[in-house]
């Protein structure tokens, strides 16, 4: 049986051939489907707007290619994105977030033709040319049609979902790209507007990776909410009717995602789009643009990134965010941290002298104790008020000493840490409430990360170490 990889060239060498024939709109790598059930096998996919009992022999799609099995799928694929006249009431989620996060609905201020817009931002993302916080969706959701332009204002939530123009406005469209390989947008965000890197009903997200068959993934979008589904299809060379204007595009390399039908009836629906895609960590691995019944489509995630010139980062761990110097402990108590740390280091110099001047007191072999108890004995005469005057030794033994030790031994302990305790993370308790289980993967998952954040802890205290000398 062919890898994936050859099955992929196969398929690259005939997609114009077989898209060129009527009624085919994708071709693809993914799952054998027969009598509607998902196989183990892997086929070359021939997706059709219409499966009929007969075809001219010419159009057939015969039962291999060079080797390769192939498939024959019934779909027709349509940009996900709602359109609704403007006095129609919004029927999907209309919160007014504070806080800009992914998986919530927005849309264009404009209105086009008496209609305005909904799609979903995906997520919070860095915008490589300034380096600010941005936000990632579709071209179809932000700009809709050939009529847009950089500068175009845009609403949380969108006009249909009960979003007021300009009171609802955010930020407006940077960079937009309907290409081969994407269908993408960059949207600013206003100043002084919070941001999390996070996803409504997920988490936080955690970088990017490449979807590979069988991967289980999730998405939160405006319509359908958070759905699970898993990767069917690589690979897929798919046509997308985008209306007056654009016409039809050719969008080459996408992710084909099946809905698990045990969870949701569908992975996602018109006003979805915009939404990103990620595994079970939180991942991201594309972002949804269109969708067929139960199956969806998206581009994949590193395609995104390049054509947009965005950057979707890590979430770091608390010990992480502890090595890298707690950026909000640093951000608020950066100064006070110096001043204690150098206050340690000159208290750590003064203990050491302090060591010194015991060990100049060993006399003849005998320690300080020794001493204080000849000088204690009944032969010598010994005052223990003496304020310091005691025979051939300026400063004497008595209390005035002892306290001064006394005081050493709690400075001493004192150096056990200078970070305060109220200071300290707490880490007896999760990050995120109202989570789910987690299963066995997750859990792997989360062992293998503690495992890695161990290290880091590690070497973190390797570096600090060093640093007291």
């Amino acid at each position: 049986m062919p890898s994936i990889a050859e099955l992929v060239a196969i398929k690259e060498r005939v997609e114009a051939e077989y898209l060129a024939r009527p009624g085919v709109n994708g071709i693809d790598v993914g799952y054998k489907v027969v009598g509607g059930v998902q196989t183990d096998e892997v086929a070359i996919r021939v997706h059709v707007e219409k499966k009929k009992a007969s075809v001219p022999k010419a159009q057939a799609v015969p039962a291999s290619i060079d080797g390769a099995v192939t498939d024959v799928l019934e779909r027709t694929y349509e940009l996900q994105v709602v359109r609704t006249p403007l006095t129609v009431s919004a029927q999907a989620d209309t919160t007014h977030y504070a806080t800009l996060q992914g998986g919530i609905s927005i849309g264009p201020s404009r209105v086009i033709g008496g209609f305005v817009y909904s799609g979903t931002l995906g997520a919070v993302v860095t915008d490589n040319v300034s380096g600010q916080k941005a936000a990632v969706t579709n071209f179809h959701v932000a700009c809709v049609d050939s009529g847009w332009n950089v500068g175009d204002r845009q609403v949380q939530p969108s006009r249909g979902d009960t979003g007021t123009v300009p009171g609802d406005e955010f930020g407006a469209i940077l960079r937009a790209v309907l290409s081969s390989h994407i269908d993408g947008a960059v949207l600013s965000i206003d100043a002084g507007r919070t941001t999390a890197g996070t996803i409504v009903d997920i988490g936080t997200v955690n970088g990017t990776k490449p979807a590979t068959l069988g991967m289980a993934v999730r998405k939160r979008g405006r319509t359908t909410g958070l759905t699970h589904g898993s990767v069917d299809g690589l690979s897929l060379t798919v046509n997308v009717d985008y209306g007056d204007g654009l016409g039809v595009h050719t969008l080459t390399d996408q992710v084909s995602i099946a809905t698990d039908t045990a969870q949701n009836p569908l992975f996602s629906d018109h006003g979805d789009s915009g939404s990103v895609i990620v595994d079970s960590t939180g991942a991201v691995v594309a972002l949804l643009f269109a969708g067929s019944g139960t199956n969806t489509v998206g581009n994949p995630i590193a395609s995104v990134l390049s054509e947009l010139n965005i950057a979707i980062p890590k979430g770091k761990s608390i010990i992480k965010d502890i090595k890298d110097g707690h950026k909000d402990f640093i951000k608020d108590k950066d100064k006070e941290l110096r001043k204690d740390f150098i206050k340690d280091k000159e208290l750590k110099k003064e203990v050491i002298k302090d060591k010194e001047f015991k060990k100049e007191l060993i006399i003849d072999g005998k320690r300080l104790k020794d001493i204080k108890d000849v000088f204690k004995s009944p032969d010598i005469p010994f005052d223990p008020g003496d304020p310091g005057e005691g025979p051939g030794f300026g400063g004497g033994f008595g209390g005035g000493f002892s306290d001064r030790l006394a005081e050493l031994e709690g400075r001493l302990g004192s150096l056990e840490s200078f970070i305060s305790p109220e200071l300290r993370p707490d880490l007896t308790s999760s990050a995120f409430s109202a989570e789910d289980e987690l299963s066995t993967d997750e859990i792997a998952a989360l062992r293998a990360e503690a495992e890695r954040q161990v290290a880091d802890a590690a070497a973190a205290k390797s570096e600090l170490d060093n640093l007291l000398g």
